[in-house]
Parts: C-alpha cells; structure tokens; sequence
C-alpha cells in the first residue's frame, strides 16, 4: 500500500547465459516530477472529499446514533418529541432533524434560493399553499442543482429523507401551532419535472419535501409524501 505513494525503482527480468536475473533502475527525472505531481492532486482529492461529505457523514453517524437509543427505549418515542419553538420550522423525529423554513421563496430564481439554502434554512416554495390550507400541496425544498459541488455541505440533515417510511411522522411548526404530518409516499424524479409543485389531492391537505437523490448527488430528486393527520 505505502508503495502507491512512494517512487520506487523499477525492474525488469534479464537472462545472463544460464541464468536469470533482476534489474532494477530509477525512474527518469521527469517521471519522477509527474509521479509527486500526481500522488499530491490524488492527496488533494482525497481531502476535499473528506471535507466535503463530512456533514452528511456526520448527519448519518447521528442518525444511526438516534435509531439505536429509540431501539433501547432511551430516547422518547415519536408521539412526544418536543418540538423546538419556531416561527415557521420543521422537526422529522425519525431521522433526528430540525431546520427553520422561509416562507414565499422562488424555486426558480437562483438569486433568491441560493442565499437561504446556504443559511441550512429549508425553503418554502412560493405559490405553494402554508399549513393549515387545502390548496396545492405545501411544497418544502433544501437542495439545487444551482449550488454546486458544495451543496452536499448544505443541509445535510435532509438528504436522510430517503429513511423515511409510511406511517412515519413530520412536523410543522407555523405560527404557533403545530401540524401534523403522516409519510404515506415517496417518488424518484428526475430535476426538470416541476410539475409537483401544483400537487393537490381534493379533500386533503399534502406536504411534500424534496431533496437531491441518489445520496450526495444531484442528478434525480427525491420527493415526500405526506398528509396531515
């Protein structure tokens, strides 16, 4: 293994008479420049990869950490998870995550989204409805192809939606009161259909979230499912 970073001579078998042999002898000076240049960008990637899964990395040692207390009784059950005081939030017991909402946020308009999906703050989409409305459905989003190779450090804790089962419990806290949500779908989809940000079902008020799929990447969206009970 230390050989991949290390310059080493090479060999070559010869045949002296009767008799084999091994010659070894040293790379040219150019390739020994091209071998460091090499092995420091290999390094260099290596680093920036670290760097840049980490907090996904991070949110998925906390949530296998979470499922692992709920499994032992240690942590309360779904039903009485205290939800933080916010305006305007969201709290999904099952994979341990909390994050604030902005309202109204053009899901169109990169100079709009842009600068709130970095601030970790979940967006909501504008013309879609708000809690507590049976219009289209309320449409919450916390990834874009538009922020690049460093939205995988951007709100992390969302890309574990794709955890979620039917049955399974979100949290809406708006204006003071809290709706409740029950996981009953979920659709892979690829980034052009926006067509589900006029999701409606008549008589019943939808919740959808969308995150970029597969994990850590953004070439298909992941998206939610869920009605309020």
């Amino acid at each position: 293994m230390l050989d991949f970073f290390r310059l080493v001579p090479k060999k070559r078998t010869v045949k002296i008479k009767t008799k084999n042999g091994i010659i070894f002898h040293n790379p040219s000076g150019n390739k020994k420049y091209f071998f460091y240049i090499g092995t420091f960008i290999f390094l260099i990637a290596i680093g920036y990869s670290c760097y840049l899964y980490w907090p996904l990395t991070k949110s998925i040692i906390s949530y296998n950490n979470h499922k692992s207390l709920i499994t032992v009784g240690i942590v309360e059950t779904v039903n009485k998870v205290q939800v933080p005081i916010e305006e305007f939030s969201i709290t999904i017991p099952k994979i341990n995550a909390f994050a604030k909402i902005e309202r109204n946020v053009s899901p169109f308009d990169k100079k709009e989204y842009l600068p709130i999906l970095e601030k970790e703050i979940v967006a909501h989409a504008k013309n879609t409805s708000l809690p507590g409305q049976k219009n289209n459905a309320v449409y919450l989003f916390a990834h874009s192809t538009n922020q690049g190779i460093q939205m995988v450090r951007k709100n992390s804790i969302f890309y574990l939606l794709g955890e979620l089962k039917n049955s399974d419990q979100i949290l809406i806290n708006y204006n003071g009161e809290v709706y409740k949500y029950r996981v009953y779908n979920q659709k892979v989809v690829n980034a052009s259909e926006v067509e589900y940000l006029n999701y409606k079902e008549e008589g019943k008020e939808i919740l959808i979230l969308q995150t970029c799929w597969p994990l850590g990447t953004d070439w298909k969206r992941l998206l939610v499912f869920a009605e309020r009970i």
